[in-house]
């Protein structure tokens, strides 16, 4: 009985040092930190842990200024409270808040979602007019830069709008929001401008940019031709079993440093049995995921087999050294199937290394 008795007392003794081994155990986030308040100048806002396991003793805080689109954050010297108050040198940026805790048995850190951009107290305003960039050209694409402004923006809304000849008489183009236009025929011999509406917690402001040149109908198609310009063969002489391929890709900036720069991809479509170009086919290159940079429409390969497409990065896109942009690239022949016929698949990257 004694012995049955000491045996007993012996597992409780082991579980007792298991059960406090398991309560050392080093923390771990199990959901991460928030931060809430008036993301505002002047506004006090506050810190939440999250949740951890490992029963922490003790917590501590970091706060971090970021880039408005929540990357290069770097720490707020002297923000480590639970709560901070916002200044003027977060406006425009967003903050995120590192939260620190710590047991016996070690530490570990977690970090909150960037805020959106820090607001001014005023409505925003314009210090730098939006711009157009592209070809006022029928069937190209015009990019629009909301400009420069103050107070701290943390949304942007547009409205591409037709104007006449002489810039004046602007109106609405109905459906044409996004930050991107592409030129219709209707615009032809009229000029484009764009109106962009800043928002913060205070309120809106709208400015316009100058309008384009006057809007042309652009190059014409190539002509069908077995035996194009330059010795590349037109699209039309192109039929199964002979495919198209993007023999060759090229990207300007070589190396992504921001999220402010254009992307502009030339890719090269040539055939696959002689290996040379294609005039007249149409290319439609997109981000994988789709959500890293703007959208294109297809766009067809000049007289040297090569067509050009720009693109603008978006928040999603990864800014970090040594990552990678994807792009899935289609060359393909009007009026087919572009999963069938001629048309072929190829993915091709670009990479990134950000600048500070």
């Amino acid at each position: 009985m004694r012995r049955l008795t000491r045996l007993v007392l012996a597992l409780l003794v082991v579980s007792g040092v298991l059960a406090a081994g398991a309560l050392a155990a080093t923390p771990q986030n199990t959901k991460e930190p928030t931060i809430s308040g008036k993301m505002m100048t002047g506004q006090t806002v506050t810190a939440n842990r999250g949740e951890w396991s490992g029963n922490p003793t003790s917590f501590s805080y970091q706060w971090q200024r970021c880039d408005n689109d929540g990357t290069s954050c770097g720490d707020i010297s002297g923000a480590t409270s639970r709560t901070y108050r916002l200044t003027d040198s977060d406006i425009g940026n967003a903050v995120r808040v590192q939260v620190k805790a710590s047991n016996s048995d070690g530490s570990a850190t977690a970090s909150s979602k960037p805020t959106d951009a820090i607001s001014g107290d005023a409505a925003p305003r314009s210090t730098s007019k939006p711009t157009i960039s592209g070809k006022p050209q029928v069937g190209e694409t015009l990019m629009a830069d909301p400009g420069k402004w103050a107070e701290g923006p943390s949304s942007f809304a547009f409205q591409w709008q037709l104007c006449d000849k002489s810039g004046a008489s602007c109106k609405d183009i109905s459906g044409a929001t996004g930050k991107t236009y592409g030129v219709r025929s209707s615009d032809k011999d009229n000029t484009i401008r764009v109106e962009v509406t800043a928002k913060n917690l205070v309120g809106s402001t709208t400015a316009n940019s100058d309008t384009t040149d006057v809007v042309t109908s652009g190059a014409p198609s190539p002509t069908p031709n077995p035996v194009g310009v330059g010795g590349a063969i037109s699209i039309t002489a192109i039929s199964l079993p002979n495919r198209l391929v993007v023999s060759q890709i090229q990207f300007t900036p070589r190396v992504i440093q921001n999220r402010k720069q254009t992307i502009t991809a030339r890719f090269k479509v040539t055939e696959a049995n002689q290996g040379k170009a294609v005039a007249g086919a149409l290319v439609y290159a997109i981000s994988v995921p789709s959500n890293q940079v703007t959208r294109s429409a297809e766009v067809q390969t000049s007289s040297n087999g090569w067509a050009t497409i720009h693109f603008r990065p978006l928040k999603a896109l990864p800014m970090r050294a040594g990552a990678r942009v994807n792009f899935f690239v289609r060359p393909r022949k009007a009026g087919e199937n572009p999963l069938a016929g001629v048309s072929t698949r190829r993915l091709v990257s670009v990479g990134v290394h950000p600048t500070r």
